[in-house]
């Protein structure tokens, strides 16, 4: 029976490439090593532990410009100390776990660690499978879209796939500064912090106090962002109401404008809406409030629409574009598909009257 568009049917069908310009230095005079970080079926901050160990170093001393899905193959950069990576420019250190691998390879020296914000954007190539033989082809027909969508956070912040999404009940637990809470929601949660945090035997508070700040910070953030998606539904329901269709993704509402116009309407109203953004510093949560954009614009190019090797009797189609930095593919996607879905029935209402004239 056929259930709608698949997409990260396999992680091979999610590809991602991070953005990143970097001044790079000679080798004697470098502080900090930069690696290509590849991965499959791990999330950023357990990839980073895992690197850590593989060269002896603390986790505070690997860093990142940004957090990559684990349901996909991604490729990102991280910095290291120098010296500490042992293959030279040509080699590489896998880590291979069944589905799951990561791979190391030298990129080049630099005078300073990667951080949070230096990130200009992210590439994307994903193969949306499981569509039925009109969908295919009126996706094929389009063959390049400038698109807008809503900027909504997607389900990945809010918790790993298949487990339950709360995050942001983690964040504001440690708002809060209800520690028990805080660690048993994130025990609850099967992240990659969840078994650590089930085998603790100290203080909940000392946990937190322990744990890699940068992995406090992220659920502070779900807890900001779970905000912000709420500000911008209620954006949506006041300036378009008549004009959107509501999505269930995993127990999550998501309420679309259903075309560009109802998009752009949205943006008349208020194009940014203020998001807390937090660090996590001696044991206590900072915040510093910036704007994000309601919307975002982007170009997609659509691939030809083949049989799907892989679900019978449907067929997929490849797309390729490029997003800014915290900006969510999933959600460009979930909306593409949703409004793709609008044009047709629309485009078949309009040949029916035709008809019947």
């Amino acid at each position: 029976m056929y259930e709608g568009p698949i997409v990260k049917h396999v992680p091979e069908d999610f590809l991602v490439r991070e953005n990143m310009v970097v001044q790079l230095a000679e080798e004697v005079a470098a502080s900090h090593q930069y690696l290509v970080l590849r991965k499959c079926g791990y999330t950023t901050h357990e990839a980073i532990r895992i690197v850590a160990d593989l060269l002896s170093v603390s986790s505070r001393e690997v860093s990142y410009g940004g957090l990559k899905d684990e349901d996909g193959v991604t490729e990102q950069l991280i910095s290291v100390p120098a010296g500490v990576f042992a293959e030279m420019a040509t080699g590489a250190t896998s880590l291979e776990e069944g589905p799951r691998w990561i791979r190391l390879q030298h990129y080049g020296y630099g005078h300073e660690p990667l951080r949070i914000g230096q990130l200009e954007g992210n590439g994307f190539r994903i193969i949306v499978r499981n569509l039925d033989a009109e969908k295919a082809e009126f996706l094929e027909s389009l063959k390049k879209e400038n698109f807008f969508f809503l900027n909504y956070y997607g389900i990945q912040r809010f918790g790993v796939p298949g487990g339950p999404k709360n995050t942001h009940l983690v964040g504001a637990a440690i708002l809060e500064k209800d520690w028990g809470k805080a660690l048993q929601e994130l025990i609850e949660l099967r992240a990659p912090e969840s078994c650590m945090a089930k085998q603790w035997r100290g203080g909940a508070e000392r946990f937190f106090a322990e744990l890699d700040p940068r992995v406090t910070s992220f659920y502070l953030a779900s807890h900001a962002s779970r905000q912000w998606n709420t500000q911008l539904e209620e954006l949506v329901s006041r300036a378009c109401p008549s004009r959107t269709i509501s999505v269930n993704v995993e127990g999550m509402t998501y309420k679309y404008p259903y075309s560009a116009d109802a998009v752009i309407k949205v943006l008349g109203a208020k194009s940014e809406l203020p998001y807390a953004r937090y660090t996590y510093e001696n044991g206590n949560p900072v915040a510093t409030i910036s704007m994000r954009p309601c919307a975002v614009q982007t170009s997609v190019s659509f691939g030809r629409s083949e049989l799907d090797e892989r679900i019978s009797g449907s067929y997929q189609i490849g797309l390729r574009f490029f997003l800014p930095s915290g900006s969510y593919a999933t959600i460009a996607v979930d909306q593409l598909l949703s409004n793709a879905t609008v044009r047709l029935s629309a485009r078949e209402t309009s040949e029916s009257r035709s008809e019947d004239e």
